[in-house]
């Protein structure tokens, strides 16, 4: 099988996803995102800190992982972001799909 680059993003909220994502798709860096609202837990200034935040998910080749991390530590805005990515098998035709977008 074929492998993609999985993004895992957190971000302040879905206007952050949404401007992130349209920066990333008009730059050919990506296929595909989503977004889901999630609650995070944290230590932030010595104390745990409860959330609310949106997750950006997003798809692209794996030798664009560099460039979309780069990409996203400059654009994002919290001074420390999560920026984690996972290569996963995916089925041809969604492959190709991608390869096709950028």
């Amino acid at each position: 099988m074929p492998k993609l680059a999985l993004f895992y993003v957190p971000c302040k909220d879905e206007d952050e996803t949404l401007h992130l994502s349209k920066l990333l798709l008009d730059k050919k860096l990506v296929a595909c995102t989503n977004s889901m609202p999630i609650k995070s837990c944290y230590f932030w200034q010595g104390n745990i800190e409860n959330d609310t935040e949106q997750v950006l998910i997003a798809k692209t080749l794996t030798e664009k992982t560099k460039k979309v991390t780069r990409f996203l530590e400059q654009y994002h805005s919290y001074d420390t972001p999560c920026i984690a990515f996972w290569e996963i098998d995916i089925n041809e035709e969604y492959f190709e799909w991608v390869k096709s977008q950028v």
